[in-house]
């Protein structure tokens, strides 16, 4: 593995839906403040831009969080979108062996996507987060 310069968590997100990249950001941020996980941001127009700043600086960071929403729409490009996103997030963190959690919720509708990002127990940001201190934690 590569020695990291940095012991802070990057969080990659996705403002494409800013209700959802809100509360997941909300959620993410409140877990690593909480346990005092140092931490830096960096916001992308969508999901498929993720796998891009993960790529650029994944020498930089400990960790990575990353969060975004793609809604099931009429045509095939949510399939698309999900199947590329992902491929490109896991292959590389798998490659790379980068402790990623991630919060890109795949759904049918805005109602499921903010169901699963409302700050209560059901925020998957901050289960991302926690997953990515996990992993870090195991290395």
């Amino acid at each position: 593995m590569v020695q990291k310069k940095s012991k802070k968590v990057l969080i990659i997100y996705s403002n494409f839906y800013n209700e959802i990249s809100d509360n997941l950001l909300h959620g993410a941020e409140s877990f690593l403040k909480n346990k005092k996980v140092p931490y830096e941001k960096k916001k992308v127009p969508g999901s498929l831009e993720i796998p891009f700043l993960l790529n650029k600086f994944f020498n930089e960071y400990s960790g990575f969080v990353v969060l975004g929403c793609i809604i099931k729409g009429e045509t095939d490009h949510y399939q698309v979108v999900k199947d590329l996103c992902y491929e490109k997030i896991y292959s590389f963190a798998y490659k790379k062996s980068l402790p990623l959690g991630s919060a890109i919720l795949t759904v049918n509708n805005y109602k499921q996507a903010l169901e699963r990002s409302l700050h209560n127990k059901m925020n998957l940001g901050e289960k991302a987060a926690m997953v990515c201190c996990d992993l870090m934690s195991q290395l």
